[in-house]
């Protein structure tokens, strides 16, 4: 597995930029547009959107489309002291920001990370955030299950997600959080796309997975959809 430095700075194409009490790491060429999004969200002029753990807000961005803003936000017990605050080092928005552009670099279809920041507070904890274009038009597989797709439809999308899955094993990353909630699916003229996201605690390797890697992977997915089953 790949060391991560205390010392680890931004992947090349990304530069950083000191604010007011925040540390920026944004993609070159485009901080100026970013931290202007980010202006949106301080004004309160930003869409809320529903998620997982953690704010999530949709920001004008540029002709392409939207970006997401993501606060991190704490799970567990730990969440009931520190709530949306950290003190990993390196930040846990840089190391995700340079683990998702390796998985792209590497072939792993995914959303374009566009920045990734932390506002600094008291006794060295932080707040993080990540920066990422929206991904237009696709449901999070548990979303896609509710529509009650035809069965041929399912089986189709499964064995997608299935090729995405092997392709990031593959790949050497070894997902920390694989659910349904962090596949996104597509179905664009009966050719489906599948983007893994949320690369947080994701761990790099330099070869492919082995064995017991995958399966871990796997399990963790399969008791998310076990769960969604139950739901119905």
């Amino acid at each position: 597995m790949f060391a991560i430095s205390r010392s680890l700075t931004p992947p090349s194409g990304f530069a950083e930029h000191e604010t007011t009490a925040c540390s920026w790491w944004l993609r070159d060429g485009q901080g100026a547009a970013l931290l202007k999004a980010l202006e949106v969200i301080k004004a309160g002029r930003a869409d809320c959107l529903q998620g997982g753990r953690g704010i999530i807000q949709r920001v004008p961005f540029d002709a392409q489309g939207p970006a997401i803003v993501r606060r991190y936000q704490r799970g567990g017990l730990v969440r009931h002291f520190v709530r949306d605050r950290y003190w990993d080092r390196p930040p846990r928005p840089l190391v995700e920001l340079c683990t998702a552009v390796i998985a792209r670099e590497r072939g792993v279809p995914t959303v374009e990370v566009l920045g990734a920041g932390v506002e600094w507070r008291s006794f060295g904890l932080y707040r993080g955030t990540l920066i990422t274009r929206e991904a237009q038009g696709f449901l999070n597989w548990r979303e896609w299950l509710q529509t009650n797709p035809p069965v041929e439809e399912r089986q189709a999308v499964t064995e997608k997600i299935l090729q995405t899955i092997n392709t990031m094993h593959e790949s050497g990353i070894s997902h920390a959080d694989l659910n349904l909630t962090n596949i996104l699916v597509r179905n664009d003229s009966d050719h489906y796309e599948v983007l893994i996201i949320d690369f947080d605690r994701a761990r790099i390797f330099p070869t492919p997975l082995s064995s017991s890697h995958r399966k871990r992977n796997l399990a963790r997915l399969r008791r998310s959809i076990t769960k969604f089953d139950t739901e119905e």
